[in-house]
C-alpha cells in the first residue's frame, strides 16, 4: 500500500492530481476505488459515530 501512495505522490508532483488519479485507476483498476471507499468509510464512522458515542457516554455517567 505504501508503494501505491508513493507512486501517487510522485505522479501528482510531476503531472498533476488529475493525471495521477487517472493513472492509478488505469494501473490498479477497481481495487483503488475500493481502497478509497473503505478509507473514507472507516474515517467517517470513527469521527461521526464512535467518538461522539464515547463522549456522550462519558457525559451521562
Amino acid at each position: 500500500m505504501l508503494k501505491i501512495l508513493n507512486e501517487l505522490r510522485t505522479n501528482t508532483r510531476e503531472n498533476g492530481l488529475k493525471y495521477a488519479i487517472k493513472a492509478m485507476f488505469q494501473q490498479y483498476g477497481w481495487k483503488i476505488g475500493v481502497a478509497i471507499f473503505l478509507y473514507y468509510l472507516i474515517r467517517d464512522v470513527t469521527l461521526y459515530i464512535i467518538i461522539p458515542y464515547f463522549v456522550f457516554k462519558g457525559l451521562m455517567q
